[in-house]
Order: structure tokens, then C-alpha cells, then sequence
């Protein structure tokens, strides 16, 4: 009898051993693998959601945003809206282009203008896009300053063609520092248009129009770049 009291003692104390070991190893393993997903959510913010520790610091607020999918379809967005007007600006005159610039404000004028260009359904893409970044990250906390730099870092980065221009004529400037110097127009030109774009108002009944007058400008700035570089070319 006194052997089995002791044996039921001996298990009963084994049990609680180990029962003890396991809640302790459970414990470690949580804290384990809530420490890895803080690391990877601090050391690789997530593409579609901020962290609060990223939310905290200004440059890691402006690498979130920059690879979140709002950020991305808001450029793809900016992008297709300008090819869209700059195609069909470029099939008009001298002076029908000149009439165009001088009737930016002409509310009548430009609604025929966006339905002859066909832009509706980029306009409204376009004002989605951005709805969904003022909406979904930490953009409407950055400074003007900020949003410029996100803004000239993603366009230094897409802007470049990568070609090689050849020099026209001889006594011409260099060709690469010519198109080095347009590149980093275009870049600026970008960046100042799709800050344009965010500056417009959401709510106003004339969103469209403000877009359309940032785009036109965007428009001019690389028009005045293409001009520099025929005139450093010496062509």
C-alpha cells in the first residue's frame, strides 16, 4: 500500500513537471513567433496595410506608402491618364493646341474637350485612385515636402527611356548630359503633376477640370524640356 502511495506520489509529481515544461515552452514558442511577425512587419512593411511602429517614423511611413498597391495603381492611374491627353493633344494644330491652353478655365470649353478626348473613364479611374490613397495609408500625413520626394523618387526611377541619344551636329553640347538633363526635367515635370492631382479638390463638382489643367501643365513643362535639349544638342 505504501508503494503504491508513492508511486501515485511519483507520477502525480512527474505529470505536474511536465506540465509545467510544456506551458513554459508554449509561452517562449508564442513571444518566439510574435517577435518574428514584429520583425518582418518592421523590417518589411506589408505592401497593402502600415504597421504603427512604421506609422511612426517619417521615412519609413514614405517606403510604406511607396510599395503599398494604393500607391502603385494611383501611378499606374496618373500614367495612363497623361498618355491619354498627350495622345490626343498631339494630334492637334499649332492653333488648336494654343486654343486649348488658353481655355483652361473655360468650364464649357473643357467639357467638350474631355469628351472629344475620350478621358471620362481615366478621369474617374484617376479620382479613384486617389480617393484610395488618402484613404488606405499614411500619404495625407506626409508634408508638401514629402509628397514631392515620393513622388520625384518613383518618376526618377520610370522616367528614363535608357536610350542613347546621338548629337545632330558636331559643335553640338554632349548628347548623354543633354538627355540627362531633359530626363530629370521629365522627372520633376511628373512629380509636380501627380502633386497637382492630389492637390485638387476630392469634393469639388470641377475635379475633372483641375485634373485636365495639371495635365496640360505637365503637358507644357515637358514641351519646354524637349525644347532644352534640341537647344543643348545644338540641333
Amino acid at each position: 500500500m505504501r508503494k503504491k502511495r508513492h508511486f501515485l506520489y511519483y507520477a502525480m509529481t512527474l505529470a505536474f513537471g511536465l506540465a509545467t515544461i510544456f506551458i513554459i515552452h508554449s509561452c517562449s514558442t508564442d513571444e518566439y513567433y510574435s517577435d518574428e511577425l514584429q520583425i518582418e512587419e518592421n523590417g518589411i512593411p506589408r505592401k497593402s496595410a502600415l504597421s504603427s511602429n512604421i506609422i511612426n517614423n517619417t521615412n519609413s511611413l514614405i517606403d510604406s506608402i511607396a510599395i503599398s498597391d494604393e500607391f502603385w495603381e494611383f501611378e499606374r492611374n496618373s500614367r495612363l491618364l497623361a498618355d491619354k491627353f498627350q495622345a490626343y493633344t498631339s494630334t492637334l494644330s499649332e492653333e488648336e493646341h494654343d486654343k486649348l491652353m488658353e481655355n483652361l478655365n473655360d468650364d464649357d470649353y473643357m467639357e467638350e474637350f474631355i469628351r472629344k478626348a475620350n478621358l471620362e473613364k481615366e478621369l474617374q479611374q484617376m479620382n479613384e485612385a486617389k480617393e484610395n490613397l488618402l484613404l488606405h495609408t499614411g500619404f495625407s500625413r506626409l508634408s508638401e515636402d514629402e509628397r514631392i520626394s515620393l513622388f520625384r523618387q518613383y518618376a526618377e526611377s520610370h522616367e528614363s527611356t535608357g536610350k542613347t541619344l546621338i548629337k545632330t551636329r558636331t559643335e553640338g553640347g554632349d548628347a548623354n548630359s543633354c538627355e540627362a538633363k531633359r530626363q530629370a526635367a521629365y522627372a520633376q515635370a511628373k512629380a509636380d503633376y501627380d502633386n497637382a492631382i492630389i492637390k485638387c479638390k476630392q469634393e469639388s463638382s470641377t475635379n475633372n477640370y483641375c485634373y485636365t489643367q495639371a495635365l496640360a501643365n505637365y503637358e507644357r513643362c515637358k514641351r519646354a524640356s524637349d525644347r532644352a535639349y534640341e537647344e543643348c544638342i545644338g540641333k
